[in-house]
């Protein structure tokens, strides 16, 4: 029975010191590449930064910031603050926020003050250093108990490499707490939201609206007629579609919005915000609910319904096989045409005039361009996507945004990618 005993002690032991030798190489092998451990002392990025925890910091990133990233961050020599971005200003400041926070920190963040990007996690890690740093008075106690102990251990016989793995666990903390640096946040824990280190697909919103649309539409609502503008200039009014449709980014539990028949469709108005006479994007996702598309469906349409009278036009092809961008000018109508996967998947389809080229994108990527001349027509038909009269796309359609400028393919692609 003691053999046995001894043999569960053993392996016990074996199993803590290999754990506590795995979080001490992650927190510690980044920093042969330039990463840097830093410990954090509270909540406010709870739960899923905790205190105790240690964030590995890139000094010297590959890229800047982007909204959903969490950075550290130090303003004149204050504390540093570990919290995520959630916007940024027009002079380039980054806004942050804590994930437990239920606002926004106070003031924006200039980029100088920005210490790096997060770029892992080391959950306790650096939790008896924390302790200690906060009792400091304990450490002596704590010593003597430690030397105690490993007196006893070899006292009774037992092999040194024991004694050392009883003490490795609090050594490697402790150590990780005198090597690392120390991050706080700028408010305590109140309401925690769950989120990702690594990701920001749960940002997405924030990410669309600090590139400023005119309107974005999130197509959430479960039921009712309205559609609300996040922007609040130019809500939609629906006739026949439905909602809480699965929506196109599953780690959002945000809705879509279906139009079940080709008559079904949802209108802004007569939306003039909503033309154009220069550059513009639009932006949507969509599925279809079947494995053949509605022919020439319209998705999104500020269209006229004639010759002439597009202003801008995402739209099913006739043979149910291509997405097509039109623009109609003074000088003629303009078409883009990028063959669509066969499939009931999520799409994000995107198209840009910058006053010289019509484009279009497919799931963050450039799938196709047209040069044209002269300037866009308008018209006092409304926004819609689907279309009033007939030939509404039949799908899912979610996440709809217009701009009042042409972005650039590297923000389409980090907009997509943040989905």
């Amino acid at each position: 029975m003691r053999t046995r005993w001894r043999l569960v002690a053993r392996c016990a032991l074996a199993f803590t010191g290999a754990v506590a030798l795995t979080l001490a190489l992650c927190a510690f092998v980044p920093v042969l590449w330039g990463w840097r451990p830093v410990v954090v002392t509270s909540g406010s990025m709870g739960p899923l930064v905790r205190p105790g925890d240690v964030v590995l910091l890139d000094p010297a990133p590959d890229r800047e910031p982007l909204v959903g990233d969490v950075v550290v961050y130090s303003r004149s020599g204050a504390p540093s603050v570990t919290h995520r971005v959630v916007g940024r200003d027009d002079d380039g400041r980054y806004r942050t926020r804590g994930d437990a926070n239920p606002t926004p920190d106070a003031a924006s963040v200039a980029p100088e003050d920005v210490l790096g990007r997060v770029r892992g996690l080391v959950p306790g890690l650096g939790a008896p250093a924390l302790f200690l740093r906060r009792h400091p008075s304990a450490a002596v106690p704590l010593a003597v108990l430690g030397g105690a102990g490993l007196l006893v251990l070899l006292l009774a016989g037992r092999k040194p490499r024991a004694a050392a793995a009883v003490l490795l666990v609090p050594a490697l903390a402790v150590t990780a707490g005198g090597v690392a640096g120390r991050t706080e946040a700028a408010f305590s824990a109140t309401a925690a939201v769950p989120a990702s280190v690594g990701t920001v697909s749960r940002f997405y919103p924030q990410k669309v609206l600090a590139a400023n649309p005119v309107g974005y539409w999130r197509l959430g609502e479960r039921s009712g007629t309205a559609r609300a503008d996040e922007r609040g200039a130019n809500p939609l009014t629906c006739v026949g579609a439905t909602g809480g449709a699965p929506g196109a980014r599953p780690p959002d539990s945000d809705t879509a919005t279906t139009l079940p028949t080709a008559s079904a469709h949802c209108a802004a108005g007569s939306g003039a915000a909503l033309s154009f006479t220069g550059p513009f994007t639009v932006i949507t996702w969509t599925r279809s609910t079947a494995s053949s598309p509605t022919p020439h469906g319209r998705l999104v349409a500020k269209y006229g319904g004639g010759t002439g009278q597009i202003n801008y036009l995402l739209s099913w092809n006739d043979a149910t096989t291509a997405m097509r961008a039109l623009l109609d000018t003074e000088n003629g109508r303009y078409t883009v045409v990028k063959p669509m996967p066969l499939d009931t998947a999520w799409h994000e389809v995107a198209m840009t005039w910058d006053g010289a080229f019509l484009r279009l994108y497919l799931d963050g990527q450039p799938s196709g361009s047209t040069a044209t001349t002269g300037t866009p027509v308008t018209t006092s038909k409304p926004f819609t996507l689907g279309y009033t009269d007939s030939d509404s796309v039949v799908g899912d359609v979610d996440e709809v945004s217009v701009f009042a400028r042409a972005l650039s393919d590297a923000e389409i692609a980090d907009l997509h990618a943040a989905s």
